[in-house]
């Protein structure tokens, strides 16, 4: 099986420039750059314990990508807290549907 390796984004046949359309996927958006931040943001909505335990789930499934450097690394893992975050403050403003924190109880 051969081996993988990084787009080579120098050899991008569309040259960017003044005329050059503008993607989203040009450049990724990160809100946070620490978990402290990130931490301070959500648990305006979310307990503590819940954001903690939505970010510990984050970290068993999260998959490091070789050709990403560590400080990309690190952001992405933030945009996927972010995400998860996310979803959590959604569902629990929507009521109950998930249990995010060991020994909560649900509301009927």
């Amino acid at each position: 099986m051969a081996e993988y390796s990084p787009y080579p984004f120098q050899s991008d046949p569309i040259p960017k420039g003044p005329g050059a359309i503008h993607s989203d996927h040009d450049e990724p958006l990160y809100s946070f750059r620490s978990i402290e931040t990130l931490m301070s943001h959500f648990c305006q909505w979310l307990p503590e314990p819940i954001a903690l335990a939505v970010i510990e789930a984050e970290k068993q499934v999260f998959v490091v990508r070789r050709e990403v450097s560590l400080e990309e690394t690190r952001l992405q893992f933030l945009k996927k807290c972010e995400n998860a975050l996310t979803r959590a403050t959604l569902e629990i403003q929507s009521g109950p549907s998930q249990d995010w924190g060991a020994g909560m109880t649900r509301g009927h």
